[in-house]
């Protein structure tokens, strides 16, 4: 963030915001809405980070809270892709459910505290993933889709 950075207070008073190139938008517009979905996803990651144990998954969150941040400048029009963040999540994905045994049932989340947060955020992922195939952002929406599922795993780790 630039070091002289200061809101532009009463910018937005009138229901509009800018999205990346200067284009302005009402605030009710869906890169908007998917933009702040996000923002919500990443403090709700931030949160379940708090329960978390171990460093490599809360690394794990930080480095998703970190794609989303980049997810959110290319949902606002910034050009980039998440190609990386995803094959890297696959990779996590891979390894993560060779250590854990598939459920039986569906889950009804509420084991402890720490994995319903997982699966408060699984679903909140799952969320922003339909909005981003609504805008038709495909990165982004690959990239949450691979979230949702990690998100699922680390639930299952979390319910004993």
């Amino acid at each position: 963030m630039p070091k002289d950075f200061k809101p532009k207070m009463g910018s937005g008073d009138l229901g509009f915001t800018d999205l990346f190139g200067g284009r302005r938008v009402p605030k009710t517009h869906c890169r908007v809405k998917l933009n702040a979905l996000a923002d919500d996803l990443s403090a709700l990651l931030g949160l379940l980070k708090t329960g978390i144990k171990d460093r490599k998954t809360k690394d794990e969150i930080s480095a998703a809270q970190a794609a989303l941040i980049r997810a959110g400048g290319m949902i606002a029009g910034m050009k980039g892709t998440l190609k990386d963040e995803t094959a890297a999540l696959e990779t996590i994905i891979n390894a993560r459910a060779e250590e854990i045994k598939p459920p039986k049932k569906f889950i009804l989340p509420g084991a402890n505290e720490t994995e319903a947060l997982a699966h408060l955020a699984r679903a909140k992922t799952r969320v922003c993933e339909i909005l981003a195939w609504e805008i038709k952002a495909k990165g982004p929406a690959v990239y949450l889709n691979r979230l949702s599922d990690y998100l699922f795993l680390v639930a299952l780790r979390l319910q004993h």
